[in-house]
C-alpha cells in the first residue's frame, strides 16, 4: 500500500499537493480557528517545501456573521477583506458576482475605448469590427463568466452593456436614435 503525502490539520487531510503553492481556500469551522490552523498548515507545509506568502494571505467570511478582525499567526500579519482579486477575479464576502460584473465592465469598456479608432474607421467591414469586438472586447467581459449566478438585474446590465457597444460598432449615436425615434 502506498502512502500518499499529504498535510494534516486536525482532522483534515490534504492530498492534492498539485497546487499547493496556490491554495485558495481553508475552509474553517469558526474564525477563531484561523490562527491555529494557518500555523498548523505552515508547520506542516515547511517539510514538504513550500512556504505561504504571508502578505498574499487574507481572511474573508463567506456567509452571515461579522467580518473576522486581522489575526496575527507567529510575527505574520493576515489582513481580513471584504473582498480581494483571485486570478483576475473579484471575490466577495457576500457570495453575489455583481461586483465581478461591474468590475469586468469596466474592463471590457476600457478595452472598447483602447479600440475607438477601430470602430471608427470607415475602411473596415463591420464583420470584421464585430470579430474584432467578440475577439477583444467580449473575451474581457466574459473571463471566469461561468462561475457567475445571474440575477435578472445581472443580465439587464450586461445588456446594456452589449448594446451600447453594438451602437458604437455601427456607428449609431444615442442621441440620434432618440432624436429620430421622437420625431417619427
Amino acid at each position: 500500500m502506498s502512502v500518499r503525502p499529504g498535510i494534516n490539520i486536525g482532522n483534515s487531510s490534504i492530498t492534492d499537493l498539485v497546487y499547493a503553492d496556490d491554495i485558495t481556500a481553508l475552509l474553517l469551522p469558526s474564525m477563531g480557528d484561523a490562527a491555529s490552523c494557518l500555523s498548523s498548515f505552515s508547520t506542516a507545509a515547511a517539510p514538504l517545501g513550500l512556504k505561504i506568502s504571508w502578505e498574499n494571505t487574507k481572511l474573508q467570511n463567506l456567509g452571515s456573521g461579522p467580518q473576522p478582525t486581522n489575526i496575527s499567526v507567529g510575527s505574520n500579519q493576515v489582513d481580513s477583506v471584504d473582498s480581494f482579486v483571485y486570478l483576475g477575479c473579484l471575490q466577495s464576502s457576500t457570495g453575489q458576482c455583481r461586483p465581478d460584473i461591474k468590475r469586468r465592465i469596466g474592463s471590457a469598456s476600457s478595452t472598447m475605448s483602447s479600440l475607438s479608432r477601430i470602430w471608427k474607421d470607415k475602411r473596415l467591414t463591420t464583420a470584421t469590427k464585430v470579430r474584432l469586438y467578440q475577439a477583444l472586447v467580449m473575451s474581457v467581459l466574459r473571463y471566469a463568466a461561468e462561475t457567475w449566478t445571474l440575477l435578472a438585474a445581472n443580465l439587464m446590465t450586461l445588456e446594456a452593456f452589449y448594446m451600447r457597444f453594438q451602437r458604437q460598432i455601427s456607428g449609431i449615436r444615442w442621441i440620434d436614435h432618440i432624436s429620430n425615434a421622437t420625431l417619427s
